[in-house]
């Protein structure tokens, strides 16, 4: 079930907030627990069993390290190495078996490679969740938090079905006062209204026509220099107009549920440096990042060469942890390797002298080159398709293509999508205060994106394959 489907939004969400609203205090965590498995559930409820124990085996520990604290290591331990291993079996296992058969045929003995049928299903948003419960034992074991007592509040918090399966990742730290009291206001159900509508009207409205885009020229093949260039950004404009929309409702959603998410993008495309770029995107997930694997590892404290090296093996992780392949990897080392280049700077970009403008424009540059390894389906795809953006090709043969991705419809979207990302405010500052005109806009956009669904069948969210 996604947020943008004529189920969610006229079925479960108004069930969800009538059961929820009409509950005592004392049943309202026990409610949205219980949608939200069934909102996990609706693809594949063998899923919801997977999370249940991921839960149950975190809270357990959770209060295993209060009662022995003398063993708290050992029970943080057992809780991390649970979650990681649970994550590395269902996200790596099919791309483990894939290089260990490539490995034993380029040594000369396929008898020896992997021949089972076996193939292993990736659960919804495992990543996300992982990464949430294990923040929560690690937040007890160093004392920043304290233990929640009733189950029901934590699988509520690990459950709740407005971030579960595409983020942001909502830290314990960050809820755990919300979890034991909250305010339900009409002020904050408004906000969460805005935030919800415009999330939709940027998925709708422009993630889904740069899309489209998008997948015609990564999937043609030999496509025109020019094209390249114009799905590539189409690219870039998409997943984050994709998942800031996503996030925009997720936060949305939990202002109308009293809880009060943190921002999870800060017009990142606005960067002046590499640096910059990731204090600002998906910044849930490059705090944790730094919170509970760049500092564990040394941070800076270590010298020059091992923050270099940290910043690179993080990213590295980061890249990892989107995905199963090389090309994840490789988007990752770019971008731990422009970082500790950066920090060699001090934290500059080699272009800090140049116009704001220009240091906008070649930030830009380096995050989409990135992007074509994070979009392309394999490596040599990626290879074929940077080849297309850099070496004057004209392709043949590709009238059918060009003429839908530079359809009137497609490149008004196009350019309306660069204009909102450079030129208009962010969601986050846009609803802090409310007047009825930005009501009245904000009807308008979820009006608008609601009629363009009867006509789209291209509704994918990109963050849910993570």
């Amino acid at each position: 079930m996604v947020f943008s489907s004529y189920i969610f939004l006229f079925f479960f969400l108004p069930t969800v907030l009538l059961f929820y609203y009409l509950s005592p205090r004392s049943w309202k965590h026990f409610v949205l627990t219980l949608f939200s498995y069934l909102f996990y559930g609706w693809a594949n409820p063998y899923f919801c069993l997977l999370m249940l124990f991921n839960t149950t085996v975190d809270y357990t520990n959770g209060r295993l390290i209060e009662a022995y604290p003398h063993r708290k290591k050992l029970f943080a331990g057992i809780s991390i190495v649970c979650g990681l291993s649970i994550l590395g079996f269902f996200k790596y296992f099919n791309f483990g078996m894939e290089n260990y058969n490539a490995l034993m045929g380029l040594m000369g003995i396929p008898e020896a490679q992997y021949a089972g049928f076996f193939r292993v299903v990736l659960p919804l948003g495992i990543s996300f969740y992982t990464f949430q419960s294990m923040s929560y034992v690690i937040d007890i074991y160093r004392g920043e938090a304290k233990v929640v007592r009733n189950f029901i509040d934590y699988a509520c918090y690990v459950s709740m079905f407005p971030q579960l399966v595409a983020g942001p990742i909502i830290r314990f730290q960050e809820v755990a006062d919300q979890l034991q009291k909250r305010t339900h206001t009409l002020e904050k159900f408004a906000r969460g209204i805005t935030f919800f509508m415009l999330g939709m009207g940027k998925k709708v409205l422009l993630a889904n026509p740069c899309g489209k885009i998008a997948d015609t020229t990564f999937n043609a093949g030999i496509v025109d220099t020019f094209d390249a260039w114009y799905g590539a950004v189409a690219y870039a404009f998409q997943i984050y107009f994709d998942f800031s929309g996503y996030s925009d409702m997720a936060i949305g959603l939990g202002l109308m549920l009293g809880f009060v998410f943190a921002k999870n993008f800060d017009s990142p495309y606005k960067s002046l440096s590499v640096t910059e770029f990731w204090r600002r995107w998906h910044i849930s997930l490059s705090t944790w990042l730094k919170d509970y694997l760049y500092i564990p590892l040394g941070g800076n404290r270590k010298g020059e060469v091992r923050t270099y090296i940290n910043l690179a093996l993080v990213m590295l992780l980061g890249g990892l942890w989107h995905g199963a392949s090389w090309n994840f990897l490789i988007w990752g080392g770019i971008h731990g390797g422009y970082l500790a280049f950066e920090r060699s700077l001090g934290k500059e970009s080699l272009y800090q002298k140049f116009p704001k403008v220009l240091q906008v424009l070649i930030t830009f540059f380096i995050v989409l080159i990135a992007w074509v390894f994070f979009r392309a389906d394999t490596l040599p795809d990626a290879w074929r398709y940077l080849q297309c953006m850099f070496t004057p090709v004209v392709a043949s043969g590709g009238t059918v293509a060009r003429g839908l991705i530079f359809s009137p419809w497609y490149v008004l979207h196009f350019i309306l999508a660069g204009i909102v990302i450079w030129c208009f405010p962010q969601s986050w500052d846009f609803t802090r205060r409310l007047t009825w005109w930005k009501l009245l806009w904000c009807i308008l956009i979820f009006g608008i994106a609601l009629l363009a669904l009867t006509t789209q069948s291209y509704n994918p969210f990109i963050y849910f394959i993570f």
